[in-house]
């Protein structure tokens, strides 16, 4: 056998060592890991909670929105009147007895109960105004989970696209000893540059992936442009993953949703407000008190009390009644319906955490595992020129393809208990999957390369 045969199934040689090797560390993530460690997204959660501006602009409405409270129980503001009576046309004060001076000070007093009501509707409305903060932290933070997510994947895919890049890097370095040697075609050199070419495209998606990443958790933290955000979470498969019983997260949601929480305050609040108008159907007194100065002659003083008659209260006071028992009844028939969103989009949530790590599970513990059996076999077989080697790469493009369908699926896990401890009414956001043929070109382009190689 001439010497560039020998150099050219050398190379060959060498390179399906180095495949091997390479499928092996890749298929390390079979082995069982403890769940996903998502304390380095909860440090972010909280220097987004101090830092970033809605939170505060929450707590201060919700903090100016308590104030209304005490003056909403507060007595109204007193009256003072200063009023001069002459009789005859020249100044008589002193010289005429009807001559006087007056100086009067009301004070209206509410039908005791009204104040304390109208006091504990102006809490209740305080309180609903502090669910706000609530939603907007709960919000936040999840915010914060999935952009962390949205970061690591970016950056894993980087990592792996990279590892495919060394692959077909050395892939045509082999195509073109074999093809200098005679052993190949020079289509299969090209095909190699193609799907390097390929993967460049791909990084440059990841690349931008990550950026956007970056600038998105910069705005949730509200850093600067520039600061970095390091990462040491790896998205490996054969991590746990652990989803919680149906009963015990429609409770915590139950017991955490602000929403439901200010649906049950709504309708206490009217309720209150339905008291307050049907107290309202009382009288109001005004009590007032006055000095009469007379000059020189004894002086006088008085002191009086006036009544508010409702007397038109079939058309002022008594539908305000209506309205309020009207507006505590919609009330309550939205925590219903609210209630009921929470438990079905819970379980919705539920189901797509279960999915997802059921298909987490199965990549770990069957997909990658019989990936790489696959891509063993085919370079034993190719070695033993039982199959040509497009029958390698085609394996190989379907093991770096499922790699990183399983990658977006531990994302997705991060994405979907994200969605869970939001505690919204809303739908979750479902992330679009990686098809498993995917591998960056790599699997479907594996059918182009010649047989000869």
């Amino acid at each position: 056998m001439s010497v560039p045969r020998i150099r050219g199934r050398v190379a060959a040689s060498a390179l399906l060592s180095a495949l091997a090797v390479a499928v092996a560390l890749g298929a390390r993530g079979a082995e069982p890991l403890p769940p996903l460690d998502l304390s380095e997204a909860e440090v972010l959660v909280q220097e987004a909670l101090k830092a970033n501006p809605e939170i505060r602009s929450a707590r201060e409405s919700a903090a100016a929105a308590g104030e209304r409270v005490k003056p909403a129980g507060a007595l109204p503001d007193p009256m003072f009147l200063v009023n001069y009576e002459n009789d005859g046309v020249a100044f008589s004060l002193g010289e005429e007895p009807m001559t006087r001076l007056t100086f009067m000070a009301q004070q209206a007093i509410p039908f005791p109960g009204k104040l304390r009501l109208a006091r504990d509707v102006a809490r209740k409305d305080a309180e609903r105004a502090g669910t706000l903060p609530q939603r907007v932290a709960l919000s936040l933070a999840a915010s914060v989970r999935r952009t962390y997510a949205d970061l690591v994947e970016a950056r894993e895919g980087l990592r792996l696209v990279d590892e495919q890049i060394q692959t077909w890097q050395s892939i045509e370095e082999v195509s073109r000893v074999r093809y200098s040697t005679g052993l190949a075609s020079q289509q299969d050199v090209l095909r190699a540059q193609s799907e390097r070419t390929r993967l460049l495209q791909q990084r440059l998606r990841d690349g931008a992936a990550e950026r956007t990443a970056l600038a998105e958790l910069r705005r949730l933290l509200f850093r600067s442009p520039d600061a970095p955000v390091p990462t040491e979470l790896r998205l490996t498969p054969g991590h746990v993953v652990t989803v919680p019983s149906v009963a015990e997260s429609i409770a915590r949601a139950l017991d955490r949703t602000p929403e439901l929480k200010e649906a049950a305050l709504t309708k206490e609040r009217f309720d209150l407000s339905a008291d307050l108008a049907r107290r309202n159907l009382k009288p109001d007194f005004v009590a007032s008190a006055a000095y009469m100065n007379r000059g020189g002659l004894p002086l006088m003083w008085s002191a009086g009390v006036a009544v508010s008659i409702p007397l038109w209260a079939g058309e002022k006071q008594r539908p305000l009644i209506v309205e309020a028992r009207t507006q505590a009844s919609a009330a309550a028939s939205a925590a219903e319906s609210i209630r009921r969103r929470i438990a079905a989009v819970t379980e919705e949530r539920l189901i797509r955490l279960g999915q997802l790590a059921e298909e987490a599970r199965l990549d770990a513990e069957g997909i990658l595992v019989q990936d790489q059996l696959s891509v063993e076999s085919a370079l034993a077989s190719y070695r033993s020129g039982g199959v040509p080697f497009v029958t390698v790469i085609e394996a190989l493009g379907t093991y770096f393809g499922d790699r990183r369908a399983a990658l977006v699926r531990l994302a997705n896990v991060i994405r979907a208990q994200a969605d869970l401890e939001e505690f919204s009414v809303e739908g979750s956001a479902r992330a679009p999957m990686v098809s498993q043929a995917s591998g960056a070109g790599t699997a479907g382009a594996a059918g182009a390369v010649s047989p000869k190689m």
